[in-house]
């Protein structure tokens, strides 16, 4: 089965699966400054292949995850998948983790779930249009500490300038990309009032 993370199409990937390594490159930075107790929230997690990986460094007392298992998805097209089997992924991806919950909804739907200044780390990787980048960021910035992490997918010019324009214009340019394209800022925004 072609995934995304694990075994993606070739043309993806040169000899070496960056969409692996990129992502354990993510996880090594966030680890430098991590501390106990962390939180996180993954916005489309679709075959949970990044969740399993957060999951594994043990770096997060819990994980949420935020996708819907619905709508048009290239990947699902150019494989011949359909959402069923996407979710059953998932769950396979996910199945030894109880620090996971999964929330079957789209993100500006559950929003209000969460605390402001309450999550550590927020991993947006759903939709790559402009709007939908530029929402969930305005949407989830009051969600994170101060000091805490944000980042996501395919900040890659070629394929998705959207997440570039999006990821941009809310934060600036990111501290740290990845060789996966995923990108990494540090919240230095003031406190809540």
């Amino acid at each position: 089965m072609k995934t995304q993370r694990f075994n993606p199409d070739y043309k993806w990937t040169s000899s070496k699966n960056y969409q692996l390594l990129g992502l354990c490159n993510l996880i090594e930075v966030l680890s430098l400054s991590s501390k106990d107790n962390t939180t996180m929230i993954e916005i489309g997690s679709y075959m949970g292949e990044s969740t399993m990986l957060f999951a594994s460094s043990k770096m997060f007392s819990k994980i949420y995850t935020i996708e819907p298992h619905s709508g048009t998805e290239i990947h699902i097209d150019e494989n011949d998948y359909d959402w069923d089997i996407i979710k059953q992924e998932y769950k396979i991806n996910t199945r030894h983790f109880d620090n996971i919950t999964h929330i079957e909804d789209y993100s500006y739907n559950v929003v209000n779930q969460f605390k402001d200044e309450s999550i550590d780390f927020i991993y947006i990787d759903a939709n790559h249009s402009y709007e939908s980048v530029k929402k969930d960021l305005e949407l989830y910035l009051p969600k994170l500490k101060q000091n805490g992490w944000i980042g996501g997918h395919d900040y890659n010019k070629k394929y998705w300038p959207g997440v570039i324009q999006a990821v941009n214009e809310t934060l600036g340019i990111p501290e740290h990309t990845f060789k996966d394209f995923s990108w990494l800022s540090k919240n230095k925004r003031t406190k809540l009032i």
